[in-house]
């Protein structure tokens, strides 16, 4: 993300969704705010020109409606007539930046490449999608899988009713024998099992069309009929015995990611043990330079960047002159130039892994491995 100001406000707040916290989210912006107008009065802008570059957020400490039901981390993105504002499942520390572009480093954590997987929530009435990430769960709208209406007296209703008027529940199929000839008990488990049934058949269809490692939270009894009737295979990554009717969506990720987590680790750990071995045989296809890294994502030429946890690195890179500077004097007019080489591999179509610093290869800051 880049702005055609000179003057590029970054702004990093760690947000209360729901809460007494939630009135003191403003004042906090209210003081970053105050913080980034120090600083841009200390560059090239007088205090009305920092004031009129600031306002559009300024507005929002005022927008009641902007502060209702927030994630846990809030980003403001401020330029020259330009404000974005990213609502993130992220745990900030409170920051400001300023300088010639968009400090975006912190937003890496929701663009690397650790993958997405599914949580798929059945109970006896109803069935839900999520897609999950490393940091949070995202109801699908869009899954299609089928509803039951209510199950409230299933058996007595079709006993009770002429045989033209017997309601139909959901996608059950039950018939005259069964309805008549098995006891209470014996009914609703068959009508748990077509729903569960046509549910495991829905998710079938959707891994067909978009294979994704998934996660089941059921108690035993619907999961042994999901497990049954589905033929999800190895994307089956992990059963959760609960009933998720309880659960918020915070409470059912806890549950859930610890099941994906060493499938969505695997990219991450082949990545660094490729580039152990490249480096540690001196192959070109791998490079921990900072300079031929930057060149090297601004080409094209990254498939795969493997950024530690660090510090930034302050500098500009010009393409055109092919001209790398670095140095404490950038820090407030320059941009982050690992967070740089990571937003390039992206745009050209690469991975990035955010890795803990000892698990580089010899302390490296970070690791490219190169296409060509």
């Amino acid at each position: 993300m880049t702005s055609e100001s000179p003057s590029a406000v970054s702004i990093f707040l760690q947000t209360h969704p729901t809460g007494k916290e939630v009135r003191q989210d403003p004042i906090r912006l209210k003081n970053l705010l105050a913080d980034a107008r120090t600083k841009l009065t200390r560059t090239s802008l007088t205090e009305a020109e920092a004031d009129a570059l600031l306002q559009p957020a300024t507005d929002l400490l005022e927008d009641r409606e902007f502060w209702q039901h927030r994630s846990t981390g809030l980003a403001l993105f401020i330029g020259q007539d330009q404000l974005d504002d990213f609502h993130v499942p992220l745990d900030f520390e409170d920051r400001v930046v300023v300088g010639h572009a968009f400090d975006v480093r912190p937003l890496l954590p929701l663009l690397t490449a650790d993958g997405q997987f599914r949580v798929l929530t059945v109970t006896s009435e109803s069935a839900r999608l999520y897609t999950g990430s490393r940091h949070d769960l995202v109801l699908d709208t869009t899954a299609g899988l089928p509803e039951r209406a209510s199950v409230e007296n299933d058996y007595e209703n079709p006993v009770q009713a002429s045989p033209p008027a017997r309601p139909r529940v959901g996608s059950a199929n039950i018939s005259n024998a069964q309805v008549y000839g098995d006891g209470p008990p014996d009914f609703r488990k068959a009508l748990l099992q077509e729903f569960v049934g046509a549910v495991a058949k829905a998710v079938d269809k959707l891994n067909a069309a978009d294979p994704q490692p998934l996660v089941l939270v059921a108690d035993a009894e619907v999961g042994g009929h999901f497990q049954h009737d589905a033929h999800l295979g190895s994307m089956l990554i992990g059963v959760v015995h609960t009933n998720p009717a309880s659960l918020d969506v915070r409470e059912l990720h806890d549950l859930a990611y610890p099941e994906a987590k060493s499938r969505l680790d695997s990219g991450r750990v082949d990545a660094i043990a490729k580039a152990a071995e490249l480096l540690g045989r001196g192959d070109q296809g791998a490079t921990s330079v900072l300079p031929d890294i930057v060149r090297a994502a601004y080409r094209g030429q990254v498939d795969t960047l493997l950024l530690g946890e660090g510090e930034p690195v302050w500098g500009r890179y010009d393409l055109d002159a092919d001209r790398l500077e670095t140095g404490p004097a950038f820090e407030a007019s320059g941009e982050d130039l690992w967070a740089s080489a990571a937003v390039q591999t992206l745009q050209h179509g690469g991975s990035v892994h955010l890795t803990k610093p000892d698990e580089l290869p010899d302390q490296a800051a970070a690791v490219a491995l190169l296409r060509f």
